[in-house]
């Protein structure tokens, strides 16, 4: 099994079975990440959200750009449209993830909303 295979199963164990399907595509594992980490913000489930936001930073710093690339355009440009996860942001995403995913960002949201959240990796 491969290594993402296994992180995502720790992050979502109940969707072990989904996640060891060969069709099962990282980018598959990031649409369930989502919604499992608004509703960890939410209900203030740390352990769930330190899980999540710390699979999808292990891959976005992989050098595979099918990990990468499916962290920034399935998650990280997604978190802006919830209120729970935008003004989370900077307490679970570094400032030079913020600084690479920005672009993704800035062609989702207003840009006050963008300037808010600029401010807060001031």
């Amino acid at each position: 099994m491969s290594v993402w295979r296994q992180k995502a199963i720790n992050c979502l164990p109940e969707l072990k079975k989904d996640f060891e399907q060969p069709t099962t595509s990282i980018y598959d594992v990031f649409f369930e990440l989502l919604p499992a980490v608004v509703e960890a913000h939410k209900v203030k489930d740390v352990d769930r959200l330190k899980n999540i936001y710390a699979f999808a930073e292990w891959c976005f710093r992989q050098k595979d750009k099918s990990l990468w690339n499916a962290a920034g355009v399935a998650f990280y440009e997604h978190l802006g449209d919830y209120e729970e996860t935008r003004q989370a942001m900077a307490q679970w995403i570094r400032p030079d993830i913020y600084k690479d995913i920005r672009g993704l960002l800035e062609a989702r949201l207003d840009q006050s909303v963008l300037q808010k959240l600029d401010s807060y990796y001031l």
